[in-house]
């Protein structure tokens, strides 16, 4: 040995230096536990509103089926709107297999397209019927849903809905819902993952054990912000081109629209950047509603203080998508 080192000391050495690692990280853990930082989920999650969704297999979680309620959103709003739910468990006074002569769309989307906070009446979809009565204007959104859970509700309702042009309405905060841990309303939802190349199905990831320890959470967080990929473009990739896939497979034409936030980040113009080069590649028309939101109202088109469009933001969203469909989309068929 070197310099009068022995096996023993080196040894000591070792355990000294774990020893000061183990200390240091209890430490961090001990401190983020006081502040309260980097809470890791509960175990098992607790659903934010079971009043209003069950939870589903098929689609990851949907409204009671065939209910009638009411909902205040936001929480201070001084109206309280009605919501009436298919036999499917979606929002809508109808079935989706009716009988029906006119040209199907069918629109698939977050609490946008479900119109959180508006009436029923008021949403995209209902206004686009009400601008071309010719159409049958179907509406598939639900609350907190990501692209994978759009792809999942097509793949179980497409058939059935029997659509002509089926339109997945992409907001820009949907990219960052494929992460692992993302719950939508706080169900554990079913996750896709890529493994070599491929699409797979995996379950919800279970924060038991060292899972929730707040170092890990937040490693994860840290991770998925700094290191990796926090928008899941490769994986987000994958669904589109499914989605894609099943459309035509059931006969539909595909169209994407991009709805923006109120703001127009860095963040955003990647992400409608990407869309727009997907659809490009892919020959699937697309429409940014960016200009059209920020240019005709901006955050007058929103609720106030809250990040959902109000009747007036459904109703240019509703009238810019009809005119690029009626212009874009249906002459081409």
């Amino acid at each position: 040995m070197q310099a009068g080192y022995s096996y023993a000391q080196i040894g000591r050495n070792v355990a000294l230096i774990a020893a000061s690692v183990a200390f240091s990280l209890v430490l961090c853990e001990i401190i983020l536990r006081v502040f309260n930082a980097y809470p890791p989920p509960p175990h098992p999650l607790v659903p934010s509103r079971p009043d209003l969704y069950q939870a589903d297999d098929r689609v990851g979680y949907r409204l009671w089926p065939s209910m009638t309620t009411c909902l205040r959103y936001p929480a201070d709003s001084p109206e309280i709107l009605p919501i009436v739910s298919n036999t499917n468990g979606f929002r809508n006074l109808r079935e989706y297999g009716e009988s029906d002569t006119r040209r199907r769309i069918l629109v698939i989307g977050d609490s946008f397209v479900f119109g959180l906070g508006v009436r029923e009446r008021e949403r995209v979809t209902e206004v686009i019927e009400s601008i071309e009565p010719s159409w049958r204007v179907d509406n598939l959104g639900m609350t907190g849903w990501g692209i994978d859970l759009m792809i999942r509700a097509l793949e179980h309702l497409g058939r059935k809905a029997r659509p002509d042009i089926v339109v997945l309405a992409v907001y820009t905060d949907d990219f960052r819902r494929l992460l692992p841990d993302f719950a939508g309303v706080g169900y554990e939802i079913p996750k896709y993952a890529l493994r070599g190349g491929q699409l797979v199905s995996v379950p919800y990831p279970s924060a038991r054990g060292w899972r929730r320890l707040r170092l890990v959470r937040f490693a994860h967080q840290f991770y998925w912000n700094q290191i990796a990929d926090r928008n899941r473009y490769d994986l987000n990739e994958a669904l589109l081109d499914r989605f894609v896939d099943i459309a035509r497979d059931i006969g539909s034409q595909p169209v994407v629209v991009f709805l923006p936030g109120m703001a127009d980040t860095d963040e955003d113009k990647a992400r409608r950047r990407f869309l727009r080069d997907w659809g490009n590649g892919r020959r699937v028309p697309y429409l940014d509603l960016t200009d059209a939101i920020h240019g005709r109202g901006g955050e007058k088109l929103f609720i106030d203080r809250n990040w959902h469009w109000n009747a007036a933001g459904h109703r240019v969203a509703a009238e810019e998508i009809y005119g690029f469909l009626h212009v874009k989309v249906i002459p081409a068929r």
